[in-house]
Formats: structure tokens, sequence, C-alpha cells
């Protein structure tokens, strides 16, 4: 009994401390991937050697150390986030051990080795999220650095956008260089209006980002109560903002979807006040910028009278054919080139091309499993800031489902970043979700509504009482 005691006096500390680094280093990777464009690279390295990836990797190579020289027992911390992530590994190794490389150029090869390494930054990403974090407090640490970051980069897309001003030249740390084979504008035009790219490498990207970013923006301007109302709302403005400046269908749409499930989820009373909140903020873009709302709206409209979407429409029997070629396990991931003949702008479509079929059916159930999990763990939850939470992650992981069909998410490094955080963070909530699920059993617990009655029935208590709210 007392060795054991001493072995936990020994252990306990230790974990503390892991916990402790991988909370920092994913609160640095968030400021990173939203700060510094990932267009800016360390030239050794490569497109993947951009300034949150090295971050990334740091945080997949501690997990690995950890778990081999046992600091660190990865079975204890089983979530349906990790299985999807296991699943996307399985069939790009499978894809990679067969692709046929006689008949890939150096670039094509290239790209391959690329695909795996950016796996291991999802993975570093996910898999400290999802392991290390053990409580809100810690959720709430990562998710204040990445909210002020997304803010960073809302401001930068303003400047742009209002002003013509492009602070990313700014943004380049010592040792890195511009990556010259991206060539990205970051101010450019759409119906007569500034097209901004903020600290992403495309608009679409950036407005894609800042609409999975938004929800959580929002829950923490909500939950977050320790700080002053403008130090929690400034952050919802500013990500906010870079959703219509960069003129992106996808943009909205991710938005969209991200803060319809916050707000489908909240109680009645927040509910109602994040209703009457969509016209005030539909309003504040026709003033800020006229004439915007409309070119959206005819974006919207347009259908295959739009020359981006009848050219993507019109590629469909070529990625058949393509497909053909290599139906199961395709010619490869990230071997795909994009071409000014060939602009799919779909995830799923290159991904066939790339992972084959079997590499869809993986893709999709690595983006739709883990908003399905933040809906199981909200469901098992009686606190009422992990429901939020919960549904923040899922709005927008769902986000992330849908908007893959609409542009070749996985080829830019911001989106990849923000979802796999988002992802790993449902890691983190399905822990506290179970371990909350557990504890309740231990009490006695048999009805799964019950810790939700009784949390109901103490706020309904403490406000009958003298100074209750």
């Amino acid at each position: 009994m007392t060795a054991l005691a001493s072995d936990q006096t020994m252990v306990a500390p230790r974990a503390v401390a892991i916990r402790s680094h991988a909370v920092l280093l994913l609160q640095i990777f968030a400021a990173t991937l939203m700060i510094f464009p990932s267009y800016f690279d360390i030239k050794a390295v490569g497109a993947d050697g951009y300034a949150a990836a090295l971050f990334s990797y740091v945080l997949f190579f501690g997990w690995l150390a950890a778990a081999l020289f046992g600091m660190h027992n990865p079975r204890a911390y089983r979530t349906p986030v990790r299985m999807a992530l296991c699943g996307l590994w399985l069939v790009s190794l499978a894809s990679y051990a067969l692709m046929n490389r006689g008949e890939l150029s150096g670039t094509q090869l290239t790209g391959a080795d690329r695909w795996l390494l950016q796996l291991v930054v999802i993975s570093g990403v996910i898999l400290g999220a999802s392991e290390f974090i053990r409580s809100l407090d810690d959720m709430h640490r990562i998710l204040r650095a990445l909210a002020w970051a997304g803010a960073f980069a809302g401001l930068v897309a303003a400047l742009q956008y209002w002003k013509g001003l492009d602070l990313t030249h700014y943004l380049k740390l010592p040792g890195f260089s511009e990556n010259q084979a991206v060539g990205v504008i970051t101010i450019g035009s759409r119906g007569g209006h500034n097209r901004v790219t903020g600290t992403a490498s495309d608009p679409i990207e950036m407005g894609v980002a800042a609409g999975m970013l938004l929800p959580l923006a929002i829950y923490l301007a909500v939950h977050d109560t320790g700080r002053s109302r403008w130090r929690r709302w400034l952050p919802v403005l500013l990500i906010a903002v870079a959703i219509p400046t960069s003129v992106s269908r996808s943009g909205i749409l991710a938005a969209g979807i991200g803060v319809g499930v916050l707000i489908a989820a909240m109680p009645p009373a927040q509910r109602v006040t994040g209703l009457a909140a969509l016209p005030v903020a539909v309003a504040a873009v026709f003033v800020s910028a006229h004439g915007l709302i409309g070119v959206l709206k005819q974006f919207f409209l347009a259908g295959t009278s739009d020359a981006s979407i009848a050219h993507r429409v019109g590629e469909y029997p070529w990625v058949e054919q393509s497909v053909r070629q290599a139906p199961w396990f395709g010619q490869g991931g990230g071997t795909y080139i994009v071409t000014e003949v060939h602009i799919l702008d779909n995830q799923y479509l290159t991904s066939a091309i790339e992972l084959g079929l079997v590499g869809v059916a993986a893709l999709a159930f690595y983006l739709i499993w883990p908003a399905v999990a933040a809906l199981v763990a909200r469901s098992r939850s009686a606190d009422p800031r992990l429901r939020d939470l919960c549904a923040a992650l899922a709005g927008a992981e769902l986000a992330a489902v849908v908007c893959s069909y609409t542009f070749d998410s996985m080829s830019f490094p911001m989106f990849v970043g923000v979802q796999a955080l988002v992802a790993g963070l449902i890691g983190a909530a399905w822990l506290l979700a179970r371990r909350e699920s557990e504890t309740a059993a231990a009490d006695g617990i048999t009805d799964a509504n019950e810790p939700l009655n009784r949390y109901l029935r103490a706020s309904r208590e403490t406000a009958g009482q003298p100074g209750g709210t």
C-alpha cells in the first residue's frame, strides 16, 4: 500500500506536467495557425514546414514518446475521434503502398509524401487535444487563443477589404521564406468588391475557417463570464467580419451551419436572443459594405449559370474516368495536381481520385463521426457549459463536412488545422461527458436525464433564494 502511494506521488506530477505542456503547445498551435500565413515556411522542410505545423510535429512526437516510455497510456483515452483518425491513416498508408510510382511525376511523388506529413500534423493536434485536455478550463484556454488569433485574422481581412492595406508581408517569421509555388493573391476582386484572404492562402479558406470559428467564439462570449464583455464579444465581431469580406459562398454556408446548430441546441431564451441577433448582423454587413449582400445573393442563386459551378459540374465525367483507373485505393494521397483545365473544388471528388472509393468513405467517416460524437456527448452531459460547447463543436465540424463538398478543403492548411483542433476538442469533450456519466452511475443515478433534472432543480431553488438570479 505504501509502495502504491509512493508510485502515485511520483506519477501524478509528471502527468500534470505533460498535460500543461500539451495545453500550451495547443495554444501556440492555434495562435500560429491563424496569425502566420501557411505559405511562409522553412525551405528545408518544404510546404509542410509552416509555423503551426512545426508545433503539431512536436505534439505528435511528444505523444508518441510519452506512450512509448510509459508516461501516458493511450488505451485509457479511447474516443470515436481517434477511431476516425485511424481509419484515414490506414486507407492513406494502403494507397501509398499500392500507388504506381512509375506513372507518377516527381511533383506527384512529393505530394504523396506531403499527404503523410499532413496526417502527422492532424494526428498531433487530435491526439494532443483529445488525450491531454482534462477539464473545461483547459478547453477554454485553448479556445481563447484560437478566438483571439481568429480575431487577428479578421482584422487583417478587414484592413485588406476596406483599406487595401495588406499586413501579411510583415508576418513572416525569421528563417521562413515565401513559398512561391502557392501564388497567393491576398487582395483580389469579385463582383466589384475586394475579395481578401486575411492570413489564409485563399479567400474560400479564410471564409470557411472563420465560419467554423464563429460558433466557438460565440460559445466563449456566452460562457466565459470571468472576462469583461468587450473581451468576450470583440473576437466574435472580428471573426464575423472575415466571412463576408472573403466574398465566399462557402464561408456563408459554414457560418450558417455552425451558428445554426449552436442556436438550435441552446435553451429557449438564448435561442430567441440568437435568432433576434441574426437580422442585426445582416444589417451591419449591409451598412458597412454596401452592395456586398446583393453580390453574395447573386452568387447563391446563380446555380449552373455561374461559370465556376458549371465548370465543376462539367468535371464529373472526367472524375469518373479517372477513378476507374484505380477505383479502390486511388492513385495516391496528395498526388492530384490541379490544372486550369480540371479544377474540381470538391474534396470528396479529389479524394476519390487520390484515395479511391475506400478513401472517400474514410474521409467522410473522419469528418462526420466527430460531429456525431459531439452530439452524443452533449446528450450525456448535464453541465450547461459542456452541452453548449459540444453543440458549438458539432456545428463547426458539420460545417467542415458540408464545405468539403464546395472546395478542396484538405489542400488548405488553415482549414486542416482548424478542423483537426475541433475534432481533438470533441474527443476531449467526449471523455469529459463519459467521466460525468460514470460519476453519476457511481452515485446510483439510473435515469439518463436525472443529472440534468438535478441541475435544473438546483437552478430553480437558487433563483428562489435572496440574491439568486
